[in-house]
């Protein structure tokens, strides 16, 4: 018998504690709990898949925390929880994600079971196997591309007035010969620390770029593909030369991409970045603001960078029925974008409330594990299928 996922909680207040126990418990959850930041390692010896964590601690505080879990290479998903404004859990969730962890949501106090519950049943919570991230050398991921041991998943996205699939975004894996299938957490880092990260993303565009027309031919799919760019692409002025090529080699039109660079990784270089963007888009290639309004200058990038498509935070989106701040900023982006002239894109639409919400909300697009969750190619055919069925039923 399979043993049960466990959560950690680490918060002062004993009684929350509790609460948030039977709360998960009831969820099918194990738990494990502590009052002091500085026994992380004893919950973290656990393996949860989840901690959920107060801001505001005595003797370690949550900031402090999150170092301690980025440090620690956390290969679980953090919830932050604080009494205080709305702007300060953004503000700590902005800096988990900076230092690579992963935050599947923040909570306002007082906390309310059916929010907290929404979070505990997130897809990728429920189907998600507890792992530690494998150690990886710099050498050994150099080999690793070198050998043509990288893959990819892809995501589809579709139109919210009536179902259509639009897009396709491709996700990176790396299948590796010892510790088997890796995702991006353990080896994105590595790679962009240590000067890999344009030989990956070239490995990337050259790999979808290949299966994307295999898309066309055999599925028939005519949308765009979505593929993210790192910050150090926006520093080598030989990038969109180097994509041009690429594209022409397998006979894929500039306009079927869609480069998308998260708000966070504009690099210092602004100059540069808008060189190598806007010779992008002057090449007919389009490009996405991603994660919107998790960075500190979002509004200076939208007027500054030649953004074609505005996609919408999964953090903001995924509460947005239960938070009212989330929902304002999902609604302030939407009419935002539209007013620019901006396709705009929700991502996290994990539940048909959610999806009902957004069409009516007037978001264009949506991505989502309610739609689909990343997947190989080969798959792409069963689930056109299956959702081709669904999507009728979601017009009515």
């Amino acid at each position: 018998m399979t043993s049960p996922l466990c959560i950690a909680l680490l918060d002062d207040d004993i009684t929350l504690c509790a609460f948030m126990s039977e709360v998960a418990q009831t969820a099918g959850y194990r738990t494990v709990t502590a009052h002091d930041g500085r026994d992380l390692s004893t919950l973290l010896a656990e393996n949860p898949v989840l901690l959920v964590l107060d801001l505001a601690m005595a003797h370690m505080d949550g900031i402090e925390v999150i170092r301690q879990l980025a440090m620690a290479r956390f290969s679980g998903r953090l919830v932050i929880v604080s009494g205080h404004s709305a702007a300060l859990l953004q503000s700590a969730k902005l800096l988990a994600e900076l230092q690579g962890v992963r935050v599947a949501g923040v909570l306002t106090k007082p906390i309310r079971a059916e929010r907290l519950l929404a979070l505990l049943q997130a897809p990728e919570l429920l189907t998600v196997t507890p792992r530690t991230s494998p150690v990886i050398s710099l050498d050994d991921l150099a080999r690793g591309i070198e050998n043509n041991e990288l893959l990819l998943h892809y995501q589809p996205q579709v139109r919210l007035a009536d179902g259509a699939w639009v897009g396709i975004e491709a996700l990176v894996r790396w299948q590796h010969p010892q510790h088997g299938l890796l995702y991006p957490d353990a080896f994105i880092v590595l790679a962009e620390n240590g000067g890999l990260a344009l030989p990956l993303t070239r490995k990337v565009i050259e790999l979808a770029l290949n299966e994307c027309v295999c898309a066309s031919d055999a599925l028939g799919f005519t949308g765009t593909l979505s593929i993210n760019l790192p910050p150090v692409a926006m520093t080598d002025l030989s990038f969109p030369e180097a994509v041009v090529a690429a594209a022409a080699k397998v006979g894929c039109k500039a306009e079927k991409i869609m480069f998308e660079v998260t708000e966070t990784s504009v690099p210092p270089d602004v100059a540069k970045a808008l060189e190598i963007l806007t010779r992008l888009r002057l090449k007919g290639f389009a490009l996405s603001i991603d994660d919107f309004g998790t960075g500190h200058s979002s509004l200076e990038n939208l007027t500054h960078l030649p953004f074609s498509e505005l996609k919408i935070d999964l953090g903001f989106v995924r509460v947005a029925e239960t938070d009212t701040a989330a929902r304002l900023i999902v609604e302030s982006s939407i009419s935002l974008g539209s007013e620019l002239g901006l396709s705009v894109l929700a991502e996290g639409v994990e539940n048909e409330a959610l999806w009902r919400w957004l069409r009516s909300a007037g978001c264009a697009l949506a991505q989502g594990y309610f739609i689909a969750k990343p997947m190989p190619l080969e798959q792409m055919a069963d689930w056109r299928v299956e959702w081709d069925t669904r999507r009728l039923a979601l017009s009515c």
